[in-house]
């Protein structure tokens, strides 16, 4: 039995990875959330140290998957404080005691450590996060690599996936861009790669199962779906799956957003792939399957 504890249990990633570690009986799943934790989900607030230590320390879990983050590049930008003390301080804390305990730490990151300008990154590119989620969550990275531990971080880009709101994912929230119909500007120049979090999912379960079976897993991985495109391109598949009208919809080749976003962050894969862990859902598979397992989204449509 591998003990797996999951910290934001209850956000978007965090319910995929849950679901799919759950389908494997052998594993045991300590959930861990906070603002939306509920039946089935231990309450823990990661920025007070000593009840993480306490917690940890009780339930002495093999493995952690920290999925808890503050990853909005606006709010980020607007608190700073509050995105260090989820991004890195409460990182910190979880690396200190999985270090005493022996517990092996997956720090799920962030594409944003990149500025940008040279895709595609390798695991060992350097970092030059543009603005100040990125600088955040590149200081988790830091804490993660220097605990002197055989820990490791797992990059991600852009997610989607079963949603609760709209507004959970970066993704779906575009979804309103398609039902006000006045004419409207979209971002058509930063280029992401939206990946399916039960996709990620299926990737960080076999990551376990490599590390629990001996291989080692330490330092940067990376995981993405291989589709590049801009907000704009995915609000044009999107309207085409759901039937709906994009005519209002206007290109912009500049960046349009408050909080500064690196051009291309696209992602190389290699040593995930080397493992035979990669990606296998497009965006247009990946998208319809998210939006018909999110019935408060699709009734908005109806």
């Amino acid at each position: 039995m591998v003990k797996i504890m999951v910290t934001g249990a209850t956000g978007l990633l965090g319910r995929a990875v849950v679901r799919e570690l759950q389908a494997n009986s052998n594993n045991q799943i300590i959930a861990c959330g906070y603002s939306r934790a509920k039946a089935g989900v231990h309450k823990l607030d990661l920025t007070q140290s000593a009840s993480v230590m306490a917690f940890v320390d009780t339930q002495r879990p093999d493995v952690i998957v920290h999925c808890a983050a503050e990853r909005r590049p606006d709010v980020s930008e607007k608190n700073p404080a509050a995105a260090l003390a989820l991004n890195a301080e409460a990182t910190r804390s979880l690396a200190s005691v999985a270090s005493q305990s022996g517990a092996w730490l997956l720090y799920i990151s962030t594409d944003y450590v990149f500025d940008g300008t040279a895709p595609r990154y390798a695991e060992n590119a350097l970092t030059h996060p543009v603005n100040f989620y990125g600088d955040s969550k590149r200081q988790g990275e830091v804490i993660i690599t220097g605990a002197k531990q055989d820990f490791a971080v797992l990059r991600l880009p852009i997610l989607y996936g079963e949603v609760e709101t709209v507004q959970e994912s970066a993704v779906t929230v575009l979804l309103n861009h398609l039902l006000d119909t006045t004419e409207q500007n979209i971002d058509d120049w930063a280029v992401r790669s939206p990946t399916s979090t039960a996709d990620i999912a299926v990737a960080i379960a076999q990551m376990i199962l490599a590390k629990t079976a001996g291989t080692t897993l330490s330092g940067y991985y990376h995981f993405s779906a291989s589709n590049t495109m801009s907000k704009y391109q995915m609000l044009l598949i999107m309207g085409e799956l759901l039937g709906l009208s994009t005519q209002h919809l206007n290109p912009v080749t500049s960046p349009t957003d408050s909080a500064k976003r690196p051009h291309d962050c696209t992602l190389s894969c290699e040593k995930l792939a080397s493992l035979s862990i990669q990606s296998k859902v497009p965006f247009e598979v990946g998208i319809e399957r998210a939006l018909a397992l999110s019935p408060n989204v699709m009734s908005i449509f109806k």
